[in-house]
């Protein structure tokens, strides 16, 4: 094998073929794909013989596609056969690398990739692996989709009676897939076999939630085997599923001298245990990168707190683990966590590796759950990120597994205030600016202009606020703390939003917003084929006050806007007081995940919105 190292996009861990050619889906199409797999007792211990055929053909123009196959410890593929236009392909050279991210590396991690090349049309390219999975629990999701349109995709499951499995079926409604069930007597095995015609490619698009909420698919629990006697017991409970998990934890050996040192250092001349928690909660989410690694089934076991430390970077079970060992230092009760985030639909109630993509910390402080992810940047503790809020989360508990759920969160946590007093000079329209932002807005804010140098912080911190919108401009910019984490964040600014106003003889026609959230913010519903997960729950609030200029009346004001539904509303409303104008905008996402069903009412409620804000305000000089 070619063991060289290569940078490979942590996409290509994840799917076995990502769709590079999908600017024309109808080119390149499989014209039959099928995935076989048979647990069997080898050398004393049950594994799984997984067989992937893809046979893809070219309809029209000529491609070349990328192909690729993850494996890892617990996945090894054994035979690779490429077959062209039904020969056999001596030369086309799987690589087969380790994956490193941003040149970190991941031992654990591998993955076989090559090109297909198909030189005219009706030209197919067959595709056939051998893989052994060494042990049932990683044997988990299977899609009856790919990331190619499939004429037929057929997946077996081989089961021998000795084999206790669960099968269990997501989103089949409405699909062509046929199900049967037969029994092989030479086997003494039952065969479950699974047949999806016609199946649409898989897409990746913006802002779309994980596959498991979308397509079609198996997620395949082994329970136990009892083989002549042998009997194992893998997870046929969601307590066996968390003894599994925290096997591995007990494994660690931290370097506790080393950690107990770290911990004073950081808590030097902090008396209060909850302060002493923020303090090392913070000072993880400063010094340790995040390297992302989600879904990688392979890493299931935490790196050592003292190595994550000495090297400054770690995945979000190191990071955790981390947490963990230096808030122990501090004479906290601080435990591991596993979580699935809202990337996946699973919960713990059916124990399976893939209910868990994610690793926490929590601390037991006067008698509540504190969950810290130090993956978020500048997150505080009790504001929790919208991909683990309200999420189930099973805590490190001895030897019985203690499950809870991270606190759902509002949009009331994530509110952005825009307090603006305005006044009319010619043709601009000037102010002075207060925003205050908390929760997901601040956490976010912080992050973004935290990534640039320090000298150009400044710079960034404008061009957030502006969101690079050229056409105003600010200055004289106050901030309270840009590093803190707690409270929120203020800032304050004087405005100056050039050819604001319109004159036309005695007549003064004003845009008094100037921010225009979600402003023509439509679903493309042709194009969009799934559908969509907002990153948070936003909450965007403008109270403006516009001063009348002296001689002047308010001779028309838009009407107010009223839109709600369960996932949103857009509330706009004006009102006169004296020789002022008041304008108050709230937006607000109460569901982040908006299903292609309710396209129709957020389309139609952004036209109402962006319509808004095309109306001005008339004033006339008297």
């Amino acid at each position: 094998m070619n063991t060289r190292c290569y940078t490979v996009l942590l996409l290509l861990l994840f799917q076995s073929i990502y769709a590079k050619s999908q600017d024309d889906p109808d080119n390149i199409e499989l014209a039959s794909s099928s995935e076989t797999f048979e647990f069997q007792y080898k050398q004393k211990q049950v594994s799984v013989k997984q067989l992937i055929q893809k046979d893809f053909v070219c309809n029209s123009f000529r491609a070349t596609i990328p192909f690729s196959e993850p494996y890892n410890n617990q996945e090894e593929i054994t035979d690779l056969t490429i077959y062209t236009d039904g020969r056999k392909n001596k030369e086309l050279a799987p690589k087969y690398d380790y994956l490193n991210i941003d040149e970190y590396f991941f031992s654990d991690q591998k993955i076989c990739y090559f090109n297909l090349p198909f030189y005219k049309q009706g030209a197919h390219n067959e595709v056939k692996i051998e893989k052994a999975i060494h042990d049932p629990r990683y044997l988990t999701t299977v899609y009856l989709t790919d990331y190619y349109p499939s004429k037929q995709k057929t997946i077996t499951l081989i089961v021998p009676r000795w084999m206790d499995i669960d099968i269990h079926e997501f989103h089949f409604e409405n699909q062509k897939i046929r199900k049967e069930k037969t029994y092989d007597k030479d086997r003494d095995a039952d065969i479950y076999t699974y047949t999806a015609v016609n199946m649409p490619a898989m897409k990746k698009s913006a802002m779309s939630p994980g596959p498991s909420w979308l397509y079609p698919h198996l997620l395949i629990r082994s329970k136990s085997s009892d083989y002549k006697g042998e009997k194992t017991v893998y997870f046929n409970t969601t307590n066996d599923l968390y003894k599994w998990c925290r096997n591995l934890a007990t494994q660690l050996h931290p370097d506790t001298a080393v950690l107990g040192a770290r911990a004073r250092e950081i808590t030097s001349g902090i008396p209060d245990k909850f302060d002493q928690l923020k303090a090392v909660f913070y000072w993880v989410e400063e010094n340790i990168r995040y390297i992302a690694f989600e879904d990688g089934l392979a890493g299931f076991r935490p790196d050592e707190a003292h190595e994550v430390m000495r090297k400054k970077y770690g995945d979000c079970k190191g990071m955790a683990n981390l947490t963990k060992e230096l808030l122990l230092a501090c004479g906290l009760d601080a435990r591991l966590c596993w979580i699935g985030t809202n990337h996946i639909m699973y919960d713990h109630s059916i124990p399976s590796l893939n209910a868990d993509n994610h690793m926490i910390c929590a601390v037991k402080y006067n008698n509540k759950w504190w969950f810290l992810d130090a993956t978020e940047k500048y997150m505080q503790p009790g504001i929790y990120a919208e991909r683990i809020a309200g999420r189930q989360v099973m805590i490190e508990n001895g030897e019985d597994v203690l499950l809870e759920s991270i606190p759902a969160t509002t949009a009331a946590q994530n509110a952005r205030i825009f307090k603006e007093s305005l006044a009319i000079e010619g043709n601009n329209m000037t102010g002075k600016i207060q925003y205050k932002y908390n929760g997901e807005s601040k956490s976010d804010l912080l992050y973004n202009i935290n990534l640039t140098k320090k000298d150009r912080l400044q710079t960034a911190l404008e061009s957030y606020i502006t969101n690079k919108n050229s056409h105003y401009k600010i200055s004289n910019i106050k901030t309270t703390q840009l590093d803190q984490r707690d409270g929120d964040l203020e800032v304050s600014f004087d405005l100056l939003y050039p050819d604001a106003i319109s004159a036309f003889g005695k007549d003064m026609y004003i845009d008094i917003d100037y921010n225009k959230e979600y402003n023509n913010a439509v679903v493309d519903t042709v194009k969009r084929k799934t559908d969509i997960r907002l990153d948070c729950k936003n909450n965007y609030i403008t109270e403006t006050e516009l001063a009348i200029p002296a001689g002047y009346k308010i001779t028309s004001l838009p009407e107010d806007l009223h839109i709600s539904t369960p996932n949103f509303m857009f509330d706009i409303s004006y009102k006169a007081t004296g020789n002022k104008i008041n304008y108050r905008k709230q937006l607000q996402i109460n569901n982040t995940y908006l299903q292609k069903t309710a396209f129709g009412d957020w389309n139609k409620a952004v036209a109402a919105l962006s319509k808004k804000y095309l109306e001005q305000i008339t004033l006339t000089q008297q």
